[in-house]
């Protein structure tokens, strides 16, 4: 590999040079930029280390040239500490790695060697998206829908990019779902899928270590999950985060983290509430994707109801087919448990189903009636009446607090901690 070294004081030539060749790097000095980029633009030159010595103009100049010309190699900077502002600018200019000045041999030849790797998974990755496109997310979710279809073409388009994303919809759409989806196809793919469900903890970034969360998501994604509900101490270092370009990565050290938010409430209203920051929500929906409610999109019912029986027969390794009767009375419900409602009451009929062939009998679901009592000759047992009514109220407290299930608890009357068993016992977390 061919690597260029642009340093105008030639003092690396030393330090740098014997390293680098005995670990079988090609290795070339210029010290004017303008040598050096024709040099690079002409020789097939696979990496670069820029001295920032040569100053912001000669520096930033280079790169957008570099870039602009379709250089593709890969590009290091070092400097000092005092270099650190011309360093965070260097690698939004496109660098891929900063290392200490004088530069270690080891310290730079590591950097090299995961700027390598990185470059190695992003082209894999752009392939990967340029063959399947919106295809690429059906693994994750199934969709015949055209409405449906039209959103994980965005889905897929905002996947490649890198600001921040902002998913809602009514619980159980499958917000997070495609959060993750969109992860594993985006540049940051190989890198950490931090979700964090902001209900549970309102002051999620504490000051006194506020960057912990960001650095175990370095170089991949936070998801922040009912993000209306971060106080407004963690709104307010979200807010300050996200200032400056690139998600707000001020430093070279600064971890590298896209931003992803879902809200099962609608964000305007907690606006206009005073109960989240407009300038937050600004910055959170540089792409906003809205989940339709499956009611909305009973043409993928029957999409669904085959992928999740599919999955319970690869696991167990038995045939599970459902007759026309029990599929026509599955696509005609109104799961206001959306997605993983289905998912969950397939899934259990799967699995406890003696013969693997699924009837409506097998869905207790479809012999309740609209204020969910069960109705059918000999349903009378005092348990799954005590559920139903349980999951309906528990529905209607999430619908009265807008998805907020500190408020839905406090409207039950029962803990948050209580609330949240219940909402994972009937598949409504």
């Amino acid at each position: 590999m061919r690597i260029l070294i642009v340093d105008p004081e030639d003092s690396l030539r030393q330090s740098v040079g014997p390293p680098l060749e005995a670990a079988g790097y090609e290795v070339r000095f210029r010290t004017e930029p303008d040598a050096a980029l024709v040099e690079a633009q002409a020789s097939a030159v696979e990496a670069l280390l820029l001295d920032l010595g040569t100053g912001e103009s000669g520096i930033l100049g280079f790169l957008r040239r570099y870039r602009a010309s379709g250089g593709a190699g890969i590009i290091i900077v070092a400097g000092s500490a005092l270099n650190a502002p011309l360093a965070a600018a260097a690698l939004r200019e496109g660098a891929d790695g900063f290392v200490r000045q004088p530069p270690e041999a080891d310290e730079l030849l590591l950097a090299l060697k995961q700027a390598e790797e990185r470059e190695r998974l992003r082209q894999e990755v752009a392939r990967l998206r340029a063959t399947l496109g919106a295809r690429g997310l059906e693994p994750l979710v199934v969709a015949e829908d055209p409405k449906m279809r039209g959103l994980l073409e965005l889905a897929a388009r905002a996947a490649a990019a890198d600001g921040a994303v902002l998913i809602t919809g009514e619980k159980g759409t499958g917000k997070a779902l495609l959060a993750q989806a969109m992860h594993r196809f985006s540049r940051r793919g190989d890198g950490a899928f931090v979700a964090v469900d902001c209900d549970a903890a309102p002051d999620l970034f504490t000051p006194a270590d506020p960057q912990t969360l960001w650095r175990s998501a370095n170089r991949g994604t936070l998801l922040l999950e009912e993000v209306v509900a971060l106080s407004h101490d963690s709104q307010t270092h979200l807010l300050s985060r996200m200032g400056g370009k690139g998600n707000g990565a001020d430093r070279p050290q600064d971890p590298d983290v896209r931003v992803m938010a879902t809200s099962r409430s609608p964000v305007d209203t907690a606006v206009g509430e005073g109960r989240f920051r407009p300038e937050l929500l600004q910055r959170l929906r540089s792409v906003m994707i809205t989940m339709p409610p499956l009611r909305e999109r009973a043409e993928d019912i029957p999409a669904l109801v085959t992928h999740f029986a599919q999955q319970v027969a690869s696991r167990t390794g038995r045939p599970i087919s459902l007759t026309p009767q029990a599929l026509a009375g599955l696509s005609s419900y109104s799961w206001p448990g959306n997605v993983r409602e289905l998912r969950q009451i397939v899934e259990r009929a799967a699995t406890l189903s003696p013969s693997g062939k699924l009837d409506r009998s097998d869905f207790p679901i479809l012999s309740m009636d609209h204020s969910g009592h069960l109705t059918g000759v000999g349903d009378y047992a005092l348990k799954p009446q005590v559920e139903a009514v349980e999951r309906e109220a528990i529905l209607r407290a999430l619908t009265a607090a807008q998805g907020t299930r500190r408020e839905a608890a406090r409207l039950l009357q029962v803990s948050l901690r209580t609330l949240f068993y219940k909402l994972r016992r009937y598949s409504l977390d």
